[in-house]
């Protein structure tokens, strides 16, 4: 029986290959997870987790969108489509994202399950509903479902 691969064995892996294969953009791209991993333990002083691996990853996602926005904002071309393509290296290292509908049921079962009932449980919702999504859904969209689900609980 073979040992599964962390993602982080797996990122750098990926990362040697690239070097190989000379693919710049993409080893450029790993090595910047990588290092924000090697900070993290080192921070942590031990190892981390999967999922705190994953919220690594998710947070370099989340820069290179931001990233992305001010380039186009700023008429970058040439940024932008290397933000872009940074983007999909870094979602090849992501679990599968949820569709919308899998998300709003998770969202709703969550809130009928523990009985929340108007926008002053949005905190209390989002702490039990983010654990579940980590890494599969946007927490912007997350936040915006409860939100809109509370709401109209309370019309």
């Amino acid at each position: 029986m073979s040992k599964q691969l962390s993602l982080e064995e797996v990122i750098f892996n990926d990362m040697k290959k690239a070097l190989k294969e000379n693919e710049k953009l993409k080893l450029s791209t790993l090595r910047l997870i990588r290092a924000a991993i090697k900070n993290a333990e080192i921070s942590k002083k031990d190892k981390l987790t999967e999922d705190e691996v994953i919220g690594i990853v998710t947070n370099n996602l989340k820069k290179l969108e931001e990233s992305l926005d001010i380039f186009i904002k700023g008429q970058r071309p040439e940024l932008a489509e290397k933000a872009k393509k940074e983007i999909e290296v870094v979602k090849e290292y992501l679990p599968e994202q949820l569709s919308e509908e899998e998300v709003e049921k998770i969202v709703k079962d969550t809130i009928i399950k523990f009985g929340f009932k108007d926008l002053q449980d949005i905190g209390p919702a989002m702490r039990e509903i983010i654990p579940q999504l980590k890494g599969k859904a946007d927490g912007k969209i997350v936040n915006k479902m409860v939100r809109d689900l509370l709401y109209n609980s309370k019309n």
